[in-house]
């Protein structure tokens, strides 16, 4: 029997120099090396900032919708977590329940309501931002092994998570920038 699973590529957007909001000439070239290697998708979302539907355009694809839920984090939440930490950092913070965890379970289930209507074999790009996106993927699969994960994803970096009958089974982690 084979099984079908719609797939969720959650990215973090391209180089931006700060205080831009938007990407720059090195974050326009990286996005489209990415894009190049991706292929298609049945819809792509984004965050509401200009960065992220800019890293989108960059790799080639058109942005279906964009939403707030993926643009901007709980205020509280820098009250429990520290930006930037590794992986196994955002799992402990997770783990210690508050906002941290309220926040991360409801990224994993707005991703899964993303694809929820979608067929079986749909594949989405949703471009975001760092620290939200590890939060999303420990909200996801909070069981996950996160030690040899590592640093934070870096630019145009994310994940790809498999995810059948609204359950997440699987995911793999993309860095681009140790290729």
């Amino acid at each position: 029997m084979v099984i079908i699973m719609k797939i969720i590529e959650h990215r973090r957007h391209s180089i931006r120099v700060k205080p831009s909001k938007h990407i720059s000439q090195e974050g326009v070239n990286l996005a489209r090396k990415v894009g190049e290697e991706l292929g298609d998708f049945d819809r792509v979302f984004s965050s509401t900032a200009p960065r992220a539907i800019e890293t989108a355009v960059a790799m080639g694809y058109a942005v279906d919708d964009t939403f707030e839920m993926i643009s901007q984090t709980p205020e509280k939440l820098g009250q429990e977590i520290e930006w930037g930490i590794d992986f196994q950092g955002y799992l402990e913070a997770y783990q210690k329940g508050g906002v941290v965890a309220e926040y991360a379970g409801e990224l994993a289930d707005f991703l899964k309501s993303l694809v929820e209507e979608l067929p079986e074999d749909a594949k989405i790009l949703v471009i975001s931002h760092g620290g939200l996106l590890e939060l999303s993927v420990i909200g996801c699969f909070p069981e996950e092994d996160y030690v040899s994960w590592g640093k934070p994803l870096d630019c145009c970096e994310g994940v790809r998570m498999f995810i059948d009958e609204g359950k997440y089974h699987n995911i793999d982690l993309l860095r681009e920038n140790e290729k």
